[in-house]
């Protein structure tokens, strides 16, 4: 009979991880048992994928992003070996579709294919295969639930979630806006709350909200949206997302927490920040602060956000009120300096952030960067043509060539060696022992026992390990971290369900509802 596997390729592998590949079980779910039973499911970052799986016929799918298709198209080559009919999806194939064909799979599909992998299947089946499927965007209310059990819980530290996909915004350096649409789509409350329940009874009681912003519409959003038909869009969203936000908190078990992506501008909406915090459980979010700098919010296009000192405050006012953060600060963009990257440490540690990321700048495909330097760098020695960056992309096709991680570019202003030196250093610098124990001290988590100020020691040495250089929410993440990092991983792992379970992370909710 034939079967389909599922992989999501992987630099390396480290036999546990920290979040769950979401996609794999979404596809899992829209796969058609009744013709091709349950799919096998192979995460390189836990598993390698041993090619002797495959017999002649079976489905291979394979989801890739710009940072792991190398990975990606050594499966697709050791799959073909065996005889497959290798399928390819993901962020890069939606960007560049005719990649992967070229490269030798059956077929690609862009955008969502949660309505159309059973599609996908059933034509392989038929001999009826088409060379590119377009997923498009599916409507929140189609978008499918995944199928967690599938799921090893012992492989993975949290769960991940999706409540609402796209994103209002149109940040310069982010391609979440050009592949998944700036008009909010909320997913329906009752497949949430069904999935969520169902990873409780897992025992999970800490999980990811997948969301690339968990608050597309709050009213410092509305207020700056220049677009009445945009502005009545996100009005709509903002009410949609309340409504689910009562009907979660009725329907899920209340020791059930969150980490979730949020924007600064949460804290001019009570109301809804509130919501997260109380309703929703949320008690770490990711903030993209991106630049401590007027210029580097420019470069990035979040003029929007706040700077310097207010944005310290922000960071403060969301701890303040319960929620953790983890600071995203981007290193490289095109202002930078490294002047200007040294004040960002600094800034970054005077934030009280509980976490921090320094994720170095990369002009990736699909961001409106990657389009404008590519347009520059076709007309270098063209005397009318005015470029539109300093910053240069050096070759075509850089993702598939083996290089140093930002020799493909060139910085404006710093070469690779002391962008990426710099980098290091915000890293070391915000993670040094010193400062680790320092902030246990301080608040918002000097409270916390002693056990969960050293969960937090050593889970943030093994993050700092994992995404250093990268970040969480980076395009390319888990390159070889090495021995070092699962040793932490698995320190941190038997711990943090006592973490998160004793102290509920340790805080203390003010109830004045003061921002």
């Amino acid at each position: 009979m034939t079967k389909v596997v599922l992989i999501n390729p992987a630099m390396s592998t480290l036999g546990y991880s920290f979040f769950t590949p979401r996609w794999l079980y979404v596809i899992a779910q829209a796969t058609p048992v009744d013709l091709v039973g349950d799919p096998i499911i192979i995460d390189e970052t836990i598993e390698k994928f041993d090619a002797r799986i495959i017999n002649q016929g079976d489905i291979v799918g394979i989801g890739i992003s710009t940072g792991n298709c190398t990975a990606g198209y050594r499966v697709l080559r050791e799959a073909k070996q065996r005889g497959a009919i290798v399928i390819m999806g993901g962020v890069h194939p939606t960007i560049f579709p005719h990649e992967p064909l070229e490269m030798g799979a059956d077929a690609v599909v862009t955008g969502n294919g949660d309505l159309l992998w059973s599609r996908v299947v059933k034509d392989v089946r038929d001999h009826k295969l088409q060379r590119q499927y377009i997923g498009g965007r599916v409507p929140g209310d189609a978008l499918l639930k995944a199928r967690w059990g599938l799921l090893d819980p012992q492989k993975y530290m949290f769960p991940t979630v999706q409540t609402v996909a796209g994103c209002p915004e149109n940040c310069s350096f982010c391609s979440v806006w050009v592949t998944d649409g700036r008009q909010p789509r909320q997913r329906l409350g009752e497949k949430i709350i069904e999935e969520v329940n169902e990873l409780y009874q897992m025992g999970y009681r800490f999980l990811l909200f997948a969301d690339d912003n968990f608050n597309p519409g709050t009213l410092r959003r509305i207020a700056r949206e220049p677009s009445i038909h945009k502005k009545r869009e996100l009005e709509h969203s903002r009410i949609e997302r309340l409504k689910f936000f009562d009907e979660y908190d009725r329907s899920v078990p209340k020791d059930m927490r969150a980490f979730t992506q949020i924007t600064s501008e949460v804290v001019n909406d009570e109301e809804y920040l509130f919501a997260m915090r109380d309703k929703m459980r949320i008690a770490i979010a990711l903030v993209g602060i991106e630049s401590f700098t007027e210029e580097g919010l420019e470069s990035a296009g979040k003029e929007w956000n706040p700077v310097g000192k207010e944005a310290i405050e922000t960071i403060q006012t969301i701890q303040t009120n319960g929620i953790l953060v983890l600071t995203s600060v981007i290193c490289g963009l095109e202002c930078d300096t490294v002047r200007t990257l040294q004040t960002m440490r600094k800034f970054a540690l005077k934030s009280g952030s509980l976490v921090a990321q320094f994720g170095v700048y990369r002009p990736y495909p699909g961001t409106v960067d990657y389009l404008e330097m590519m347009k520059d760098k076709a007309n270098r020695g063209n005397p009318e043509y005015v470029p539109k960056h300093k910053t240069q992309i050096l070759s075509d096709n850089f993702w598939l060539k083996p290089q140093a991680p930002v020799n493909w570019f060139k910085h404006a202003e710093m070469s690779s060696e002391v962008l990426l030196r710099e980098n290091k250093k915000c890293w070391d610098s915000f993670y040094s022992l010193r400062e680790l124990v320092k902030r246990t001290r301080s608040e918002p988590i000097k409270s916390w026992r002693w056990t969960s100020r050293v969960a937090y020691i050593v889970m943030s040495l093994a993050f700092k390990r994992f995404y250093s250089g990268h970040g969480i929410s980076s395009d390319s993440v888990n390159q070889n971290k090495g021995f070092i990092t699962k040793k932490l991983i698995n320190l941190g792992v038997s711990i943090h369900n006592h973490f998160f379970r004793q102290t509920k992370l340790g805080f203390k909710v003010h109830r004045d509802h003061s921002i």
